[in-house]
Parts: C-alpha cells; structure tokens; sequence
C-alpha cells in the first residue's frame, strides 16, 4: 500500500511572484504537488506555469516538456526541448474572459526526484471551468540526476500568482 503525506502547504494571503519548497526531504519515493492557483496576468485568460529545480534555471538545457490539451472544442499538442521546464497554459488568470472566481486546479506528480540513476520526470494534470474550459496533459523532464532539493514554481508571464492560491507538497512512498 502506498502512503502519501503532506510536508508542506503554502496558502497565499497576498500576490506573490514565486512560490518555493526548499525543505524537502529524501525519504519518499516521489514528490506530489497539489495546486489551486490563479495568475494576475491582465493581457489574456491564461498563464503558464514554470518549474525550476535546485536554481537550475533560464536559461537551461536541462528541461524539456510535452503537452495534450483540449478546451472547449479544440485540441492541441506541442512540446520543447530547452529552456525551463514549463506547463503550458495552466493557470486561469485575471484577464480576457475568465470569471473572477476561477481558479485551476493541478496535480503535479515529481518522479524519482532523489534517484541517483534516473533523470527526474514530471507529469501534470490540470483543469478549470468557467470561461476557459480546458484540461491538460502534460509531461517534462529534467535532464539531471542530482536529487530534487529545492522548487520553484513562478508563472510565465505573471507577474504573480494571486491571493488565495495554494499549494501543498505530498511526498509518496511505498509502505
């Protein structure tokens, strides 16, 4: 049987730029990040979402990502091989047509972060109503092999992730 257990939460009173775990500790299998968020981003109805592991960020070769979305009635895929490792499209934000209410929710699954013999993976799913009705796929990897020790999540075009968004870190192990 699998154990999950939550290590830490951080609820948002404020806008913030970032949010970071730091304090992660080595004896889970994976890392879980659960996540209901909104960006104030003005100019459109959605945002991105970046990760960055250990400050090794932008700009970098060590990321690359895929994705699978559908919205409405339109579907997409794309990916990239470089920069930092990004989660395209899944925050609502504050502009465009997207309801004042509508936060996403995400499920961020973090593989192997501490296994010296494989590159770290991630896989995310997300979802959100109201105006912008979309769920996402979306995959990426970190091409290192250096235990996970620190995250950073910020937004692409931001500036900040708002007022009550939360975001809680879930460590997995086998029991």
């Amino acid at each position: 049987m699998a154990v999950i257990e939550a290590i830490e939460t951080v609820y948002l009173e404020a806008d913030a730029t970032s949010v970071t775990f730091s304090s992660i500790p080595t004896t889970y299998e994976h890392l879980q990040i659960r996540m209901h968020l909104k960006s104030d981003r003005s100019s459109s109805s959605v945002d991105g979402l970046q990760i960055d592991f250990n400050d090794d960020g932008h700009p970098s070769t060590a990321y690359s990502y895929h994705w699978m979305r559908g919205s409405s009635t339109t579907a997409s895929a794309g990916g990239l091989a470089s920069g930092r490792l990004r989660l395209q499209n899944m925050i609502a934000a504050q502009g465009g047509v997207t309801d004042a209410a509508n936060f996403s929710t995400v499920i961020l699954d973090i593989l192997d972060y501490r296994n010296a013999n494989k590159n770290t993976t991630v896989m995310a799913l997300m979802g959100s109503t109201g105006n912008w009705s979309t769920v996402s796929f979306e995959s990426g990897l970190w091409d290192n092999t250096d235990a996970v020790t620190k995250i950073l999540l910020d937004q692409v075009n931001g500036p900040n992730f708002m007022r009550g968004s939360e975001f809680t870190l879930y460590g997995l192990k086998s029991s």
